[in-house]
């Protein structure tokens, strides 16, 4: 026969265990919204001539707030409007073929910024500042080889921008450029 010690002893822990875990740790994340808020999705400003690097930072944006149960449809407040600013192409090294020096490579950055907004015609509660991801690609004496690859890389920093766009909205933390 065990003592009444003992159910004590095992009461008291399971007891602490519950007040523990409902308690949690008390985390909020500093810049994010309450975990109720479901956020919209708008593309404000696109001050670049490719269509396909908006389309893809929308498409990252609202990848990360679905994956996080935060994304509503329409256009109702709060909503993240999403600007797309600028395309930079930065040589990775030069090699030389047939006597004419080429590109070996070539790294595409797509640089974004979101606001959010939690009132109609106010100033945004959220700016994310400007934020720039880079995709590194080879490259190719073939032009359209060229074009494929760059649509593929511009697809993909747009996307990844987009992802950090929201991840800062949600409160998780995110470097406003990477590394060169």
């Amino acid at each position: 026969m065990r003592s009444k010690s003992f159910h004590f002893l095992r009461f008291y822990s399971f007891a602490g265990l519950c007040v523990a875990l409902l308690g949690a740790c008390g985390y909020q994340p500093v810049y994010g919204q309450s975990p109720g808020d479901r956020l919209s999705v708008q593309v404000g400003q696109v001050l670049i001539p490719e269509p396909l690097a908006a389309q893809a930072a929308a498409t990252g944006v609202r990848s990360e707030l679905a994956a996080a149960g935060r994304l509503a449809n329409g256009s109702q407040l709060p909503r993240l409007l999403l600007d797309v600013l600028r395309v930079d192409e930065l040589s990775r090294g030069i090699h030389v073929q047939a006597g004419q020096p080429r590109a070996s490579g070539t790294s595409i950055a797509l640089t974004v910024r979101g606001r959010l907004f939690r009132v109609e015609s106010a100033e945004p509660s959220l700016d994310t500042g400007d934020l720039r991801r880079s995709v590194q690609m080879s490259g190719d004496s073939d032009p359209r080889a060229d074009s494929s690859a760059y649509d593929v890389a511009l697809r993909s920093a747009g996307e990844r921008a987009g992802r950090a766009v929201a991840r800062i909205v949600l409160g998780i933390p995110e470097p406003n450029d990477e590394a060169q």
